[in-house]
């Protein structure tokens, strides 16, 4: 009872927390991009008539901030660039990687997501804070930290470990996507979806739980935050706003015009990962191996972006009557090399933060903004998009999908309402399709996002085409190519397994999969033959055999060292009693949790190596194990389902034959 306490009261603080940083990214980006857009209006209104003055402005104050953005990355947490969702959905798939949920990426993270933001890339802050949520999870949960030892306390020890570690962080992840989206169900059925393997019921409750907590915490202190809003008044369920679609409906007919966008979406989606894929191989090759690289990429992009924002601005804008709702201090519609009294519609949309202009294309009227400005901002953002994710900096993905999804959309809308007047459509409506289309055809999220864009909009009206539109786009997508967090997670090697696997494992039986000769120890080993192979190889598991061969339990690198370490060491081969053993206590063991010592920091006396240590009381008496002619598939499920890093192979005799990890599957399964 006392330990199922701790859990729901550690749950509760990562939901108040995230929330906290949550509030901080958005009160960051907003007034670093208020300063921004006050800078440079003063510019433009000092020569209203030039390109050159305002364009300065705007691409030194865009290299400026990303470039402090990309100097945390390059130099400080190199895990905190991307998104981080493919990170996020590897660990919860059951594989660490280095340093995604040290204090330095939470550092890293927040801080550089705000900076790009405000810096004009096409990024977006929703994605780094589902993986902000997980470090949040990470490090409340452990109560411990390795960069500030005085936080560390004995009130969280029972949960220093893989199962509950992994559990608290899919709450955390489902917690960034409520902060993101106010979305706490659509953020449960993320982590669900997207992540974890291991689910149960009482899980299901703690995440959902922890978002709920997040989404209020968010909304309480967000509307203590906005103008003409009393605080407590909870109607800012997320950092990202689209506005009310109360009013909104649609017609049985349209439904085949929201299918064609869903096929639209996939195609695009297909390609935008294609050759995002391309560039990021190039990058791979040639950027990747130096920092400096990485940084001057990083500033190239923003001053690139800059550049093509500005130019097309002044290019191909259309000047149109301002509205109402027009702000010289913080403007929501942008008159640059306009007349006065009007605004700049492609201004308006490259100049505004991401989530003003999915604003306007969700809610603008039909005559808002020109074709042409359309037509042309969709292909420069696209391609701009591309080019963007995978530079080095904190980056999204979700707002710059959305916002390209909601400008064909928008296109679409506008041709169905002049081809069929008697519709009567708004614009704004096939934009939300469309951009549910174009990121679910890039992602190739189903359950999740639909639900997710239902609760951002508080419309459950729109439930079916949405449902229709993301299957569609999925279905189209994934004939091409996976999804880009998916790519992203292949193009680094990492052997994360899928729902199910890619490729038809009949006739592949686990003595095809398996890796051989297999090291193996006896129950009571001598000190130098374990510490000669912990010395010459990188294996975690092996098995304990007795000296036929008989598998007896499987026991990890980790124990092995901590008993190194730890000396427990006795002079005879052979079992003692009880009384006559010195055990090793379990929290000895748990002590390095997560970051274990390495070979190299056990110091052994040449007469050490020609002890014993008895493994019995320390293994795993009952690992999971699998007939050498067992079916494939039945290996990846017992991988997939339960959490394994290492399955030992038997004949018929129980003699081990064989051991199979993660990478031996993904070797048969590509």
């Amino acid at each position: 009872m006392k330990i199922t306490v701790q859990r729901w009261f550690i749950t509760f603080v990562i939901g108040f927390l995230v929330a906290l940083v949550g509030l901080s990214v958005d009160l960051g980006t907003k007034w670093i991009s208020y300063l921004k857009l006050k800078l440079i209006n003063l510019t433009y209104n000092y020569c209203s008539q030039c390109l050159w003055a305002p364009m300065i402005v705007f691409i030194c104050s865009n290299v400026f901030l990303v470039s402090m953005a990309s100097a945390l990355i390059v130099w400080l947490a190199p895990t905190a660039a991307g998104s981080g969702i493919p990170e996020v959905k590897c660990y919860l798939n059951g594989i660490k990687i280095p340093e995604i949920l040290r204090f330095k990426t939470l550092l890293a993270k927040p801080v550089g997501v705000m900076l790009s933001v405000a810096g004009g890339l096409c990024v977006g802050k929703e994605g780094p804070m589902i993986h902000t949520g997980a470090i949040v999870a990470a490090g409340v949960s452990q109560g411990k930290s390795s960069t500030f030892s005085f936080l560390t306390t004995p009130f969280f020890d029972k949960f220093r470990n893989d199962h509950e570690k992994r559990d608290f962080v899919a709450g955390g992840a489902a917690a960034g996507v409520a902060a993101a989206f106010g979305a706490p169900i659509g953020g449960t059925l993320f982590s669900l979806e997207e992540g974890s393997s291991f689910w149960n019921q009482a899980l299901t409750w703690r995440t959902f739980f922890c978002s709920m907590i997040c989404s209020f915490t968010l909304n309480f202190f967000l509307s203590g935050t906005e103008e003409g809003v009393s605080w407590g008044t909870l109607v800012f369920p997320g950092l990202i706003n689209f506005g009310r679609f109360e009013t909104r409906t649609y017609s049985i007919e349209q439904v085949p015009v929201f299918i064609f966008l869903g096929v639209m979406g996939g195609l695009l989606g297909a390609f935008f990962n294609g050759l995002n894929e391309r560039i990021s191989l190039l990058r791979m090759k040639y950027v990747a191996p130096s920092k400096l690289r990485k940084f001057g990429e990083a500033l190239l992009m923003a001053a690139f972006t800059a550049i093509v924002a500005m130019s097309a601005s002044y290019i191909f804008h259309t000047c149109l009557p301002y509205k109402t709702d027009y702000s010289p201090d913080l403007p929501t519609f942008f008159n640059y090399f306009c007349p006065e009294g009007t605004y700049n519609d492609m201004a308006t949309l490259f100049t505004a933060t991401g989530e003003t202009t999915i604003k306007h294309l969700f809610h603008d009227d039909s005559n808002s903004f020109s074709t042409s400005t359309l037509i042309i901002f969709f292909f420069i953002y696209y391609i701009m998009a591309i080019i963007t994710y995978g530079v080095a900096v904190p980056s999204g993905l979700f707002v710059p999908a959305l916002i390209i999804g909601s400008a064909y959309g928008r296109l679409i809308g506008l041709l169905v309402g002049y081809t069929f007047p008697s519709w009567n459509t708004t614009a704004g409506t096939f934009a939300f399709v469309g951009a549910a289309s174009f990121l679910g055809g890039c992602t190739r999220m189903t359950i999740s996002l639909c639900v997710i864009l239902m609760e951002t909009t508080s419309n459950i009206t729109f439930g079916l085409p949405l449902m229709f539109t993301l299957i569609i786009s999925k279905w189209i997508g994934d004939f091409f190519n996976r999804g880009i967090y998916d790519i992203h997670i292949h193009l680094r090697k990492i052997p994360i397994l899928e729902w199910e696997t890619s490729t038809d494992m009949k006739g592949i039986t686990a003595g095809h999969m398996m890796a051989k000769p297999v090291i193996c120890f006896n129950p009571i080993e001598r000190v130098g033959k374990i510490y000669s192979v912990l010395k010459h190889t990188s294996h975690n598991g092996f098995p304990i055999t007795e000296k036929s061969g008989k598998i007896q339990g499987l026991i990890l690198r980790s124990q092995l060292i901590t008993l190194l370490q730890q000396k427990a060491f006795q002079k005879d081969c052979k079992i003692l009693s009880p009384s006559d053993r010195e055990m090793i206590h379990l929290s000895d063991f748990g002590k390095s949790y997560p970051r274990y010592p390495g070979i190299e920091t056990v110091e052994l006396q040449h007469s050490d190596k020609d002890l014993y240590i008895d493994l019995i009381p320390y293994m795993n008496l009952t690992p999971f194990i699998i007939q050498q002619n067992a079916p494939g598939d039945r290996v990846f499920r017992l991988f997939r389902t339960m959490g394994l890093r290492h399955l030992p192979v038997i004949d018929g005799k129980s003699h081990v034959v064989g051991i199979i990890t993660r990478r031996d599957i993904i070797k048969h399964e590509d």
